[in-house]
């Protein structure tokens, strides 16, 4: 598969997944198998309904197990691929790119432009009340719950979880999306737990794009010039060269034929959710959304030049000895997913 290729299967399956995680969440409440809902942990009555099962939660023993396999299978995924959650599952990440598919439809033209962000708000303030009330439709009948909300009648409590997820909607994906990311999110704490030496993350891939710097048009890529790639300790120290001009000093001026990949165009900086400069190394804070390899890869088709600079890879071996063969955490993840699941099975069918 081409890098081209490769983008358009990263947005279709981005899309893909986002959509059927919409649909599922909104749809969900409203699903009944035999006259009972497929889906609601009822509070009030003490009683959870999952898909044609009705269990007490006394009874709901094989449910925490299904839940800690489903956890050990999500640490399994991130030790072999990376942090796929956050970058095609997290609801904030989802719920994030439907605000901006809203930023761009919203986003007009001549006298109209001024109403552009009153409408985006109001759009994006109706879907956040109806995420809340969906939400809490998972723990209420969310037939009652619109009977009694177009009636005037909600409860104080299912009024307070609609309106604190509406807003808790509203503002995390407006304004405190990086913040959520990077601080609040226990998924993103642990990553160092999670992970090893060879998961794949976002790099880029500085042997190809140093020394970067701006470059009239025209001139082949690296791959196709004598100068081809630097050496691993030449990029790094033109990596840190860049990132810290106040320590090393300002690069030199390059001629260039000299130049790497790396136009220095800041496009992957501004895609950046959380404006990590992905440039100056691996940070435990990239959320690896891939918006800072989409942009990249559209700055080097510009240029003509292969993609791929920023992409999901391996890191590379330190001193160049391999890694070792075996991976600890893949085999402790995996183990744990099957006793999960083998206790969820054997509690399904023990009496209680």
């Amino acid at each position: 598969m081409s890098l081209s290729q490769g983008k358009r299967a990263r947005t279709a399956l981005r899309t893909a997944v986002a959509l059927a995680l919409l649909a599922a969440f909104y749809l969900l409440p409203w699903l009944r198998l035999d006259g009972q809902p497929i889906l609601l942990l009822d509070l009030s009555a003490r009683r959870f309904h999952l898909f044609g099962y009705s269990l007490q939660p006394e009874n709901a023993l094989p449910l925490f197990w299904l839940v800690t396999a489903a956890a050990a299978l999500l640490c399994l995924v991130t030790v072999m691929c990376g942090r796929l959650w956050c970058s095609h599952v997290c609801p904030q990440t989802v719920l994030t790119r439907v605000f901006r598919k809203l930023d761009q439809l919203t986003a007009f033209d001549g006298p109209a432009a001024r109403f552009g962000p009153a409408l985006r708000h109001v759009l994006w303030a109706a879907i956040a009340l109806w995420t809340g009330i969906s939400f809490v439709g998972y723990f209420s009948p969310i037939g009652g719950l619109i009977h009694d909300l177009t009636h005037f009648s909600l409860g104080m409590w299912e009024g307070f979880w609609i309106v604190f997820y509406a807003l808790a909607t509203w503002a995390n994906v407006v304004y405190l999306h990086e913040q959520v990311c990077s601080h609040l999110c226990p998924y993103s704490r642990v990553q160092h737990l999670i992970t090893d030496a060879r998961t794949p993350t976002v790099r880029y891939i500085a042997a190809r794009g140093e020394p970067r710097g701006p470059r009239p048009h025209g001139g082949p890529s690296v791959l196709h010039r004598s100068r081809g790639l630097l050496d691993p300790v030449t990029a790094n120290d033109y990596v840190f060269r860049a990132a810290h001009p106040t320590i090393a000093g300002a690069l030199p001026k390059f001629n260039p034929e000299h130049l790497g990949d790396c136009t220095d165009c800041g496009a992957c900086l501004q895609a950046c959710p959380i404006r990590l400069d992905i440039r100056n190394g691996h940070s435990s804070h990239c959320i690896e959304c891939g918006a800072c390899e989409d942009a990249c890869d559209e700055a080097m088709v510009l240029r003509h030049f292969p993609e791929g600079l920023i992409r999901r890879m391996a890191p590379e071996p330190d001193g160049g000895q391999p890694p070792p063969a075996l991976r600890v955490k893949p085999l402790l993840f995996t183990a744990a997913m099957l006793v999960a699941l083998v206790l969820t099975i054997v509690t399904a069918g023990a009496p209680y």
